[in-house]
């Protein structure tokens, strides 16, 4: 017996498995749509519908992107040719010592403005006033003879050689007068112009030799960039355009000047054509040694119509942007037309119009007419000197993160705001699919409500009120 229970076990809980799984899982007929709801794979009519029906709504629902727009606007292009350089003085000289000798007094410092003619020093002068003395005496001398010679030769007691030794001694003497003149002067340096002392390289009591430096000054009135630009883009520098210097490649501007002089030669090694220009006011804010930034512009365009050069896609031979429609939720690829464009906007000659919004990120995931969701309005980032506004659109207002409404700028579509309220539109049923319509960010072609934003809450409370109402209505 003992031997024969195990076995007999084994069988019954066989026999128990097999009819418990038997009657739990039946063959699909005994209970139809009874219990099969959340199993998709059951044979019940109604459950297997009900998961292809789900299946079909998500395959046609189509992705919704989120981008960011802006609007294109209408601007003058000035274009321009970009040159860098350092800033320089005008004139700028070192003052070096004529004469030998200690240094009395030091007149001026570093940074100080001076005058034409202003003394800057003065170098011990005992000496060349004692030289000046002597030169005059030999020179007094001289003419003493030579006019006791002149007044012999008259009864012929002086030949004409001695008369004329004479004359040249008196010459030389009045020679060796005069330069002990310069030399006595020299040893009071003047400035050559008005400038600024920009070195100072002795002090009082320092002996100097002749040609040591004792000063340097310059003239920042005005300061000037020398730029050394590739043949190709000189062609269109001429004289007398218009120039604009900042520290920053882009950065604000600190000075306006001129093109004062353009180089008719190409420099052999770096195959370069110098262009000078000229800044008068660069002086007040700027030093001469920085390092500057120029832009020559070089012509205007007038009527431009301008978008961000990272809305336009380029590749294949095409140009192409995508335009956010009217309802605000679609995007259609355009062609366009491409002219001036720089680091950061591109012209559109053709293909686009004024206060049209176009995508500007988002762009790699977009394809004609798919759906978008607008979740920023940026302005157009442009360069004052290189861009004027001129259509005064909204580039200037800061990004709003309101979705625009799909009724467009009017906000009707059709319908009036009373059938807003009882929960009627053209169209639609009802309390179905309703959503509250957001309000429409202003384009070049919208009018702005110059109240401003007070209207706009009203009119989104008062349509979520009604969307309210329908749904508990329907």
């Amino acid at each position: 017996m003992k031997r024969w229970m195990p076995q007999l076990i084994t069988a019954i809980a066989l026999v128990a498995i097999g009819w418990f799984s038997h009657g739990a899982i039946p063959g699909g007929n005994s209970a139809p749509g009874a219990g099969s709801m959340g199993r998709p794979g059951s044979s019940g009519g109604r459950s297997s519908g009900g998961f292809q029906y789900g299946t079909s709504a998500t395959s046609n629902r189509q992705e919704v992107v989120p981008v960011e727009v802006t609007s294109s606007m209408l601007a003058v292009i000035r274009e321009r040719v970009r040159g860098s350089g350092i800033l320089e003085p005008e004139r700028q000289v070192s003052l070096l010592s004529r004469v030998e000798g200690s240094v009395d007094d030091v007149h001026v410092v570093e940074g100080q403005q001076v005058s034409k003619g202003m003394t800057l020093c003065t170098i011990d002068q005992e000496e060349l006033r004692i030289s000046e003395q002597l030169a005059r005496i030999e020179m007094e001398q001289a003419k003493a003879s030579f006019e006791r010679l002149e007044g012999l030769s008259e009864i012929r007691g002086v030949t004409n050689q001695e008369l004329e030794d004479s004359r040249f001694t008196l010459q030389k003497t009045e020679a060796n007068h005069a330069r002990s003149l310069i030399d006595l002067g020299h040893s009071q340096p003047e400035a050559l112009f008005d400038g600024i002392i920009i070195r100072r390289r002795v002090e009082s009591g320092q002996y100097v030799r002749v040609g040591d430096e004792l000063f340097a000054f310059a003239d920042f009135e005005p300061l000037r960039v020398r730029l050394y630009l590739p043949e190709s883009e000189v062609g269109d520098v001429e004289l007398g355009q218009r120039c604009v210097l900042r520290s920053e490649s882009d950065g604000p501007v600190l000075s306006e000047g001129t093109v004062e002089r353009i180089s008719p030669v190409v420099d052999r090694e770096s195959l370069t054509v110098e262009v000078l220009t000229t800044f008068p006011d660069a002086g007040v804010t700027l030093r001469p040694g920085s390092f500057a930034h120029i832009d020559i512009i070089t012509r205007t365009l007038k009527n431009c119509i301008v978008v961000p050069r990272k809305a336009v896609l380029k590749g294949e031979g095409r140009s192409r942007i995508f335009r956010l429609l009217e309802d605000g939720e679609t995007v259609q690829e355009i062609d366009v037309v491409t002219g001036y464009e720089n680091e950061t906007i591109i012209v559109c000659e053709e293909g686009l119009g004024l206060g049209d919004r176009v995508v500007v990120q988002g762009l790699d995931d977009l394809s004609d007419r798919d759906r978008v969701s607008v979740y920023r309005e940026i302005p157009v980032e442009v360069d004052s000197i290189t861009v004027e506004r001129m259509d005064g659109g909204s580039a200037d207002r800061q990004p709003n993160p309101i979705k625009e409404s799909r009724t467009g700028p009017t906000g009707t579509s059709g319908e009036t705001r009373g059938d807003r309220r009882a929960g009627k539109s053209t169209g639609r049923r009802p309390g179905k699919d309703s959503r509250s319509p957001s309000v429409a960010i202003p384009t070049g072609n919208t009018a702005v409500d110059p109240a401003g934003s007070t209207q706009v809450e009203t009119q989104i409370q008062k349509t979520s009120e009604a969307s309210g109402t329908n749904s508990s209505g329907g």
